[in-house]
């Protein structure tokens, strides 16, 4: 691994737990008034961090990702699509809990969903269209991710539950430091990077990336790549199927 693969490693590894982190300060700060002053104060140095570590990984993650060459540049190796949503949508469990969401995960188990790629930059863009979707989803809403398997590709959703998009909106979506429609939900931070990153990467891997949207009636955002083997052939992970996460007070998944 390359110190530039390291340094996207590293920062992945890191944003999810500082999320987290901030999400549940936040929390914490909500019932001050049974907090002593020193706590707080405690508390709100503990957010205040946490807030600008993220801005900087943000910075720093961008100008890494955009500085990554052609897919051709790294040796493909066998990556288990699957595998990698199964771990983002566990990565994002602080997240969706906080906004009282509900994050659904579904895939084949039976199914080989491995595609030819990096590794690296393909969780980046996974990762964008997850973060994406409960950014600009509302509290208490529910964003389903799936992974299909076709005869000869595989294919990773992501559907939430936002205000949707106009079709002149989805024409400037994917151009670079671009943000269209509303601003995120609970505050988020938001560099109009993510899923201009996300179509180069999937572009890069012979792949393609669409968005079906509809004013006032959420989203779909989903790519597909060239899977690396036929139909056949095993799959090599565990059961992943139905997995879920979502807050106590959110509404059961519907079956």
């Amino acid at each position: 691994m390359d110190p530039l693969e390291k340094l996207l490693s590293v920062v992945h590894d890191v944003k999810s737990p500082l999320l987290a982190i901030r999400r549940l300060s936040e929390r914490l700060l909500e019932d001050s008034d049974s907090l002593s002053e020193d706590v707080r104060r405690r508390l709100e140095l503990i957010h205040e961090s946490a807030a600008e570590a993220s801005t900087s990984l943000e910075e720093c993650n961008i100008s890494s990702t955009l500085s990554v060459g052609s897919s051709a540049d790294h040796p493909p190796e066998p990556v288990d699509v699957a595998q990698i949503a199964d771990e983002i949508v566990g990565s994002f469990r602080a997240h969706a809990e906080c906004k009282s969401q509900t994050l659904r995960y579904d895939a084949d188990d039976r199914a080989d969903c491995r595609v030819l790629g990096d590794p690296l930059q393909l969780r980046e863009a996974m990762n964008n269209l997850v973060s994406n979707a409960l950014k600009f989803s509302p509290s208490g809403s529910t964003v389903e991710v799936t992974v299909r398997r076709s005869t000869d590709t595989v294919r990773f959703s992501v559907t939430d539950s936002g205000p949707g998009l106009s079709e002149r909106e989805q024409d400037r979506l994917f151009e670079p430091l671009c943000n269209v429609g509303p601003d995120p939900t609970d505050g988020e931070g938001s560099t109009g990077l993510g899923l201009y990153i996300a179509r180069r990467i999937v572009e890069e891997h012979e792949g393609t990336v669409e968005v079906e949207s509809e004013k006032g009636s959420g989203s779909t955002f989903r790519f597909t790549l060239p899977a690396a083997s036929s139909p056949a052939s095993p799959a090599p992970h565990a059961d992943r199927s139905g997995s879920e996460w979502s807050s106590p007070s959110s509404a059961p998944a519907l079956p």
